[in-house]
């Protein structure tokens, strides 16, 4: 039974009618009455409401009776809201006629800017300009006094009346009085955090090794699966993802891929997902046999794991869609399925399913063990430890109900709260998945109230949403849902406390952290827990189109009865349906409406939206593909939530302005976007402008620092007028978070303006701050970006203004783009920044010095671009004393074009956690420090003697050395002292000769790529002999190598070879047969190569050949009928080759082949008329097509026959 929580929002209601909302408006005394009325019986409901939500379980008339309270208390809500709307929009007329800054004000800005005024006027400038204030200031602060309508009088005594019949019916179901809620602000955390704890499993590890054992097993060309069984909750998801990702099963297989399936079966969906992993693209428009096609071809001769997560389909023909492509693809690959169902175990797999059995006791035990109580602390509650091993006997070894109950538990520390749990009736329903979710609802049952209506709203969106917490928080402030009146805190910090408390019960999981830092921001839910609050939230939320963002979109049937209550909707739709299905046009009283379906056709969503649903208080259409706004929005004026990011609009219309109740509006990532509509100060209630990576934003609307409820606002484009400039910033004494301030030199120098700025940082709590000046690209170098810049500007004036801007302690990101001061900010050398993570200098082409920035604790990410009048880096950069840069992981130093000597503090403590460095474009550098734990270094365009300086190191898995034009050898040091290297890229290197002998100490090397070296004669003989485990080599733009080396025949793990562009390599060695373990030949425009080496034809693990641009090569060897294991063979712009030999035909494993611009062989392989059709009439997938007759022809058949 869906449970009908109402406490949270009488409570709230209650918090309304007691506030100002009715003194602001001119009222009758009759209206006066009626409100005093509601606010003495709602305590009286308020005081059994406890007991009634308990209850409804047993009693359905008890349900009924909630059912209707509800309803009132939705309707008292929106009354309140057309009440408190009134005082707004005449506020918003005032600011209208208001919105021009007083012309005194605008006379003592121009007399401030004349240097010959600014001592003489200085402190008088400054006296007059606190008293002079703008008009709508003083509009805001007045108090609006307006009629209250005759409709509005009527509704509320309807309300009354509909109240007291409610109260009057109270007496026949004997209600207890309990105490009301109060919410605590403190609450017991775990030391670790929850993501961590998360990420623990216990007692699966025999069942890793049994999956993992299937999985390295060898298997024919049928490719077998390997179903994963077990009810909901069992750990089938976790124990797929431990498999996953096993080091065994990573070393095992060319290719992973995961694709979570759900509940609605789509085959093209999932060949389209597995193909993104292959070709890293999306093929949407692709029909179903195209795609199987292009599957089968990209996954030819590769050996691959694939996870189908959570699979329902029952339906074998639609099976078979997906399983065909797969037949055959290649030896040893394998599919691991997880499914609650043993019919689709059944359909799936002829072997008998692996059946997942629940946790023994002690490691559900455990499980529950450390989410209950933090960690090392269960000692001092002795008391409950018995207490938690019954309830843990009751969860019957279930993961997910011993980690739920867990972390519900956690925060109750009395006997008798724990003796609830494992006494509840809830225990005694049926068994299977229903009794997991009955059980789950303890952990929901417990939630203090205030918790309750936030977790139920989430059963808005579909499962496996990926829901973004900063956009929740707000939805729920949009909504009501936060009650901030007994709290010092915000909404937005209350709203955050709210969701951390619902994720360390583990009611969300984290995806994805931020790009920023470190934070976890996207989460989505478990489908059981999901499930748990479709089944508490009741008919007010409801998800139509399809329940499943993962799952294909379909149109499904739903009642037309019930809809006049829906008040929360989400609508995911296929292109062809109606974006708004006419059923959900009876929700008259709709309060969030999210479109999650981008379509073309979008922009006459919006009138059909604010026609129906007058009462949204959140919008979210994010990706409609919709270049203007329409007007019609200004008519949603009790919306706080819209979310506009993703789409194209170029312009807003005027009405926007219009939304006086607006508190977030997200514009972030409206690529077209070229401007905010000029009333966009009248939106006075507004807290949070996501306007962030709008490229074509140039400037801000007027007067945005009329906003002073304004928290959030990524960024602020400083403008040359009163009406933009930088003084509207400092109006704005909310704003946290966040902060990019573009186009700081058109900041005035005034003695009092730039004390505002410092006073103004000094109160400001951002974890990131940018200051750029002039239009500064960090992709671009710094000399092609100052070409972009404007007019050179006075160094002194950028540093009396970045001086201003220091941030206080809470600061973890600082970027500072297009500075031309000659020093950095005295601010940046001394104490205050110790939270700093990372920091960007980005083109501060004038600074002669660096940052001492080498005692910063924290710092792990420096990045340093564009530093043209720096010739030194030296102890100013890492400061005195040991332990400089203790924390740094990452340092990227790029066009340096006058550099000369780096050198740090003669200390083996500096730079120790130092793990990946860049330095590129620093001509005149020679040598480098010693760094004790470097992992990554690339060096690139820089003077050939800092590679020389490179050789001091000593523990580098990854060295890329490129564009050096004149480098003629590598150190034969640098290889020797670095064995355990991984990955060797050389490119670019137009005077390299050859490669050293070291190379053969490079046991380690798994991946070499020599890229764009014309010089080089050839590879060492000797230098091949250590590279055993070398898995890919690659040689590209080699012009001047004739051979390979005979010394190949040491690469025996080597597993994918290509060659591409080396234009005099005549034949390759003939001992390719000692590559016994290679499965991928490529050959590409190698102008002179005449054969392929008779030793190839050994190689019975290749899987895959590719010859392309080969002009010279007149023919396929007939030795080719030796590679049994050929599953692809390409052959393109190679004219000479007109026939194939015989011996294809009896390729038996051959899946594709592909034959382009091959003008005889297309002809000899014309299907069922050429010559050669026979010899390849039995590959399942052939290719053929021809730049010349601008034809193609896709043959998908497994039949023999012509």
């Amino acid at each position: 039974m869906e449970a009908v929580i109402v406490a949270p929002l009488l409570e709230l209601l209650f918090g309304r009618l007691t506030s100002s909302v009715a003194g602001k408006v001119q009222t009758s005394r009759d209206f006066k009455k009626e409100m005093e009325t509601l606010q003495n019986i709602l305590p009286v409901i308020q005081g059994v409401i406890e007991d009634a939500e308990e209850q409804q379980m047993k009693d359905k008339k008890v349900r009924g009776w909630l059912v209707k309270l509800k309803e009132v208390a939705y309707d008292a809500d929106d009354l309140l809201d057309e009440i408190s709307t009134l005082p707004l929009r005449r506020q918003l007329m005032e600011v209208t006629d208001g919105d021009t800054v007083d012309p005194i004000y605008k006379l003592l800005r121009k007399l401030g800017r004349n240097p010959n005024t600014k001592e003489l006027f200085g402190l008088r400038l400054r006296r007059i300009r606190q008293r002079t204030t703008y008009k709508v200031r003083k509009t805001t602060l007045k108090l609006a006094t307006i009629p209250v309508h005759f409709k509005m009088s009527r509704k509320l005594k309807e309300i009354r009346e509909n109240l007291e019949d409610l109260t009057k019916q109270m007496s026949c179901f004997q209600f207890k009085q309990c105490s009301p809620y109060k919410r605590s602000d403190t609450m017991e955390r775990r030391e670790t955090g929850p993501f961590v704890d998360e990420s623990k499993v216990f007692g699966r590890d025999e069942d890793v090794e049994k999956i993992v054992e299937m999985l390295l097993s060898g298997s024919g060309p049928q490719v077998p699966v390997i179903p994963i069984v077990g009810i909901g909750g069992m750990g089938k998801t976790t124990l797929a993802q431990l498999v996953y990702n096993d080091p065994r099963v990573r070393r095992h297989f060319e290719l992973e891929m995961w694709v979570s399936v759900n509940d609605n079966f789509n085959p093209k969906r999932i060949i389209n997902q597995m193909l993104g992993y292959v070709t890293k693209s999306s093929h949407d428009s692709l029909q179903i046999g195209v795609l199987q096609s292009q599957l089968r071809q990209s996954l030819g001769g590769k050996r691959y794991v694939l996870v189908l997560d959570d699979v329902w389909n029952h339906d074998q023909d639609e099976w078979d869609k997906l399983i065909n492509p797969l037949k055959g693809t290649s030896d040893g690959s394998k599919i691991i399925l997880t499914t609650r169902s043993e019919a689709v175990a059944a359909i799936t797999s002829a072997s008998p399913p692996y059946r997942l059995e629940a946790l023994s006791k002690d490691d559900c035990w455990n499980l529950f063990k450390q989410l209950a109580f933090s960690e090392g602390k269960e000692d001092e509650f002795q008391s409950l430890l018995p207490i938690g091993e019954q309830i843990v006997d009751k969860c019957k070894g279930v993961p997910l109900v011993a980690k739920t109950l867990g972390s519900l538990l956690r925060l109750k520390r009395q006997e008798t709260e724990w003796s609830n749990v494992q006494k509840s009736e809830l225990w005694s329903d049926n068994g299977g998945e229903n009794r997991i979710l009955t059980i789950l609802r303890l952990s929901y049952n417990h939630l203090p109230s205030h918790l309750k209506p936030c977790f139920a709203y989430c059963s808005v969106f579909p499962k496996n949403y990926e829901i973004n917490k900063e956009k929740l928080i707000h939805q729920w402030v949009a909504q009501g849902l936060i009650d901030d009146q007994e709290s010092f805190l915000n909404m937005e910090d209350i709203g955050n406390e709210y969701f951390n408390n619902l994720l360390m019960m583990s009611f969300f999981q984290g995806i994805r952290k931020s790009d920023d830092d470190e934070v976890m921001t996207e989460f989505t839910m478990h489908d059981l827990i999901h499930d748990l609050a479709k089944s508490v939230s009741g008919k007010e939320f409801m998800t139509l189109g399809h329940d499943n963002v993962r799952s294909n979109l379909i149109e499904i049937p739903y009642p037309t009865d019930g809809f006049s209550k829906i008040r929360h909707a989400s609508v995911v739709s296929n292109p062809s349906s109606c974006l708004i299905p006419k059923a959900l046009c009876k929700a008259k009283k709709l309060r969030t409406l999210n479109l999650l379906s981008p379509r073309e056709d979008s922009e006459q969503v919006l009138p059909a939206v604010v026609s129906t649903f007058k009462h949204l208080r959140v919008l979210n259409l994010s990706g409609y593909d919709t270049k203007r706004l329409h007007r019609s929005i200004g008519g949603l004026i009790y919306l706080r939530y819209l979310d506009l990011s993703y789409t194209l609009i170029e312009t807003m219309p005027a009405t926007i302005c219009d939304l006086c109740n607006l508190q977030t509006l997200n514009l972030s990532n409206c690529s077209e976007l070229r401007e905010l509509p000029r009333g966009t100060a009248r939106l006075i209630r507004l807290r949070h402008l996501h306007i962030d990576n709008c490229a074509k934003l140039y400037y801000m609307p007027p007067s945005i620092g009329n906003l002073c409820q304004l928290r959030t606002l990524p960024v602020f484009i400083v403008g040359g007028k009163i009406e933009d400039d930088i003084t509207q910033l400092l109006r704005l004494s909310n704003l946290q978070g966040k902060l990019k301030i573009t186009h700081l030199e058109r900041v005035c120098r005034l003695y009092d303006e730039l004390l505002d700025i410092s006073s103004w940082m000094s109160l400001r709590n951002f974890y990131s701050l940018e200051l750029l000046w002039g239009n500064v690209d960090e992709g671009k170098s710094a000399s092609n970006a100052s070409s972009r810049q404007s007019p050179r500007r006075n160094p002194l004036a950028d540093l009396e203004v970045c001086n201003c801007f220091k941030p206080n302690h809470y600061i973890r990101k600082l970027s500072i783009k297009g500075y031309s001061g000659e020093t950095f900010p005295d601010w940046m050398n001394m104490s205050g920044l110790e939270n700093l993570t990372q920091v960007n200098l980005i083109n501060c082409e004038n600074c002669e010095s660096l940052p001492t920035l080498g005692k910063l604790p924290v710092l792990k990410i420096l990045n340093i671009q564009g530093m043209h009048s720096i010739i030194n880096i030296g102890v100013e950069f890492s400061g005195e004393g040991d332990r400089s840069f203790s924390s740094l992981k990452e340092l990227t130093i790029r066009d340096f074009p006058e550099l000369k000597t780096w050198s740090i503090v003669d200390s083996a403590e500096a730079f120790i956690c130092l793990d990946k460095l860049i330095i590129t474009e620093c001509p005149l550098l020679m040598s480098m420090p010693w760094f004790p734990r470097l992992q990554y270094l690339e060096l690139q365009k820089c003077n050939q003697l800092i590679v020389r300086s490179a050789s001091e190191l000593n523990t580098l898995s990854t060295l890329v050395i490129d564009f050096f034009q004149d480098l003629f050898f590598l150190p034969k040091k640098l290889l020797q002292n670095n064995s355990c290297l991984k990955s060797l890229k050389i490119g670019c290197c137009e005077k390299l000769e050859t490669l050293p002998h070291g190379l053969k100490s490079l046991t380690s090397l798994e991946n070499l790529e020599i890229v764009e070296c014309p010089s080089l004669i050839c590879l060492p003989e000797e230098g091949m002999e250590g590279l055993c485990s070398l898995l890919s080599f690659s040689i590209e733009n080699c012009a001047g190598l004739t051979s390979l080396p005979m010394g190949m025949k040491h690469l025996t793990a080597l597993d994918n070879l290509t060659i591409m562009s080396c234009s005099n390599l005549v034949h390759l060695p003939d001992n390719f047969h000692c590559l016994v373990e290679l499965r991928s030949v490529t050959i590409i425009n190698c102008e002179k190569l005449t054969s392929l080496p008779e030793g190839m034809q050994h190689l019975k693990k290749l899987q895959i050949l590719e010859l392309r641009m080969c002009p010279k090569l007149t023919e396929l060897p007939n030795w080719v009928e030796h590679l049994v294991s050929l599953r692809s063979l390409a052959i393109s712009q190679c004219p000479n080759i007109r026939s194939l030999p015989e011996g294809l035909g009896r390729l038996s494993a051959l899946q594709h082949l592909s034959i382009r611009d091959c003008p005889d062989l297309e002809h000899y392989c014309e299907r069922g008329k050429g010559e050669g059709w026979g010899k390849i009439s039995h590959v399942p997938y052939i290719y053929v097509e021809s730049s010349a007759l601008q034809q193609r022809q896709h043959i998908a058949s497994t039949s023999q026959n012509p």
